[in-house]
């Protein structure tokens, strides 16, 4: 049995040019919590299903009169977040003042829960992006990310982290599972 080749993966140096605006909230107008589909694994589902007592003091319209809202749905490749409305809106995303916010993020920092313990990789993960280039695989920005707000360049957001600084664990999480 051949051994198996590693995939050769490399960082655009786009993630060193960029700063990255979250987790403070995204301009209330611009997030990509909108018009995405997100896939969870099914203890991400588990997890999740765990904190929608807490999630509901959040987001209210998570409560039902017998229990929650099913916010799950099987596409058949797997399970997706199943948008609230038809611009495609998570239904964990809440806003407050001017700033869209996730309530998953939001209630692991508000009870010092490590958020990749409990938000979804998928969501944890953007907006990076997996770009085949030259037999290999380059880890990017996804195009739309700075369009959103989540992005700009470091002269516009002073103080901000890099793109790479701000994804340094997710950076290396992929890396390990391309290999």
């Amino acid at each position: 049995m051949p051994a198996r080749q590693r995939t050769r993966i490399r960082v655009d140096p786009l993630l060193d040019r960029l700063a990255y605006r979250c987790p403070d909230g995204c301009p209330r107008d611009r997030t990509c919590c909108v018009g995405l589909a997100v896939e969870v694994s099914r203890r991400e589902v588990r997890v999740i299903d765990s904190l929608m007592d807490e999630l509901a003091r959040l987001r209210p319209a998570l409560r039902t009169e017998d229990g929650y809202e099913n916010v799950f749905v099987e596409d058949g490749r797997g399970m997706m977040i199943e948008p609230q409305d038809e611009a495609g809106t998570c239904p964990f995303l809440f806003r407050r003042g001017d700033r869209a916010l996730c309530s998953i993020h939001h209630l692991a920092l508000q009870t010092e829960r490590l958020v990749p313990t409990v938000k979804p990789g998928a969501c944890r993960q953007w907006p990076l992006v997996l770009v085949p280039a030259g037999g290999g695989i380059r880890i990017s920005v996804h195009k739309a990310a700075e369009r959103i707000g989540c992005v700009a360049p470091l002269a516009e957001l002073p103080g901000h982290p890099t793109v790479r600084e701000a994804f340094e664990s997710e950076i290396a999480e992929l890396t390990r599972r391309q290999r």
